[in-house]
C-alpha cells in the first residue's frame, strides 16, 4: 500500500486480532485516530489501538482448536499449531505456536509463540516467553516459577522509552498480584544512524527486584551496571509502563539512533494471600 497524501505513516500488516500494524517505511509506529481513519479503519480510543475488524471468538471457533498435539491436555476455543505433552495442561483459547510440557500448566489467553518447557503449575502470561514451573506449592497457577522474556525498541532522541516484548505494540510484560518477582536485565543499545558512529554500543545489566501488591501497586529495588561501552552513554531502568504491566524502559541520546534489545529473566514467588 502507497502513503496516502499529507501522510508519512502507512499500514503494513493486520495482526489475526484484527489490529493494524503501521509503519513509515523503516520501523513500526501506532497510528493516531486521523490516520487510522484516513485509511479506512476504525480508531479504538480505549486502547489505543486500529482496528481493521472486530475480533470475534466465536467466528474463530469454526477454525480454531486445528492442528494441535493434545494428548497432555485440553486446549479452548482458537488454539491452533500447539502441543501439549505431560498430563492437565491446557491453553485458555486464541494461542498458536506453543508448546507446554509438563503437568498442570496453563498459557493465558492470547499468548502465542511461547514455551513451557517443565515442571508444574507454571502460568505462561507473556508473548514469545520461555518458562519453567517450580510446582507452585501444589495449590495454585504461578506460585513458584522462572520465566525468560524478550523486548525491544529503538530511541531517536534522549525521551526515555520503553521496550517492547516481542516488538509488538502496545504489548509488556504482565505485573502479577502478590508477588515479589526478582528479575535480571541484560540491555544492549547499538547505533544505527544519526550523529555518531554506526556500532557504537553500550550494555548495561540490571538487577533487582519488584513487589507487587493485590492491587497491583509496585515498588522496585534495583542496581544498574555498565558492562561495557563502546562509544554511547545511556541509561535503562526497569519500571511501571501501564497500571498493570512492567517492562525495560531505555533513555537515548539526542539525535542518535539506537536499535535496544533485553533478554529478562523472572524468578517469582507469588501468595494465595493477598498483601
Amino acid at each position: 500500500m502507497d502513503f496516502k497524501n499529507g501522510f508519512n505513516i502507512k499500514p503494513e500488516k493486520i495482526l489475526r486480532t484484527g489490529k493494524v500494524v503501521f509503519t513509515n517505511g523503516t520501523d513500526k509506529v501506532l497510528p493516531n485516530q486521523i490516520a487510522c481513519e484516513a485509511y479506512g479503519y476504525t480508531y479504538n480510543a480505549a486502547t489505543g489501538s486500529c482496528d481493521a475488524y472486530k475480533y470475534s471468538s466465536v467466528f474463530n471457533k469454526k477454525f480454531g482448536n486445528i492442528l494441535n498435539n493434545i494428548s497432555g491436555g485440553k486446549t479452548e476455543t482458537g488454539t491452533v499449531n500447539t502441543i501439549l505433552n505431560g498430563q492437565q495442561n491446557t491453553t485458555k483459547g486464541d494461542n498458536f505456536n506453543n508448546i507446554i510440557n509438563g503437568e498442570k500448566q496453563e498459557l493465558s489467553q492470547g499468548i502465542n509463540n511461547s514455551v513451557i518447557l517443565g515442571g508444574s503449575y507454571a502460568e505462561a502470561k507473556n508473548q514469545g516467553s520461555i518458562v519453567v514451573g517450580g510446582g507452585g506449592f501444589n495449590e495454585a497457577l504461578g506460585l513458584s516459577q522462572v520465566t525468560f522474556v524478550q523486548q525491544s525498541n529503538k530511541t531517536l532522541n534522549n525521551t526515555e522509552t520503553a521496550l517492547l516484548t516481542q516488538y509488538l505494540p502496545l504489548t509488556y510484560i504482565q505485573k502479577v498480584a502478590n508477588s515479589v518477582i526478582g528479575f535480571e536485565a541484560n540491555v544492549i543499545g547499538i547505533n544505527y544512524g544519526g550523529e555518531g558512529e554506526i556500532g557504537q554500543y553500550i550494555y548495561l545489566q540490571l538487577k533487582g527486584a519488584v513487589v507487587f501488591t493485590n492491587g497491583l501497586a509496585s515498588t522496585y529495588t534495583q542496581t544498574s551496571t555498565t558492562i561495557a561501552a563502546g562509544g554511547l552513554t545511556a541509561t535503562a531502568t526497569m519500571k511501571d509502563v501501564t497500571a498493570t504491566s512492567f517492562g525495560v524502559n531505555v533513555t537515548g541520546v539526542t539525535e542518535i539512533r539506537i536499535q535496544w534489545t533485553a533478554s529478562i529473566k523472572l524468578w517469582q514467588n507469588k501468595l494465595t494471600t493477598t498483601f
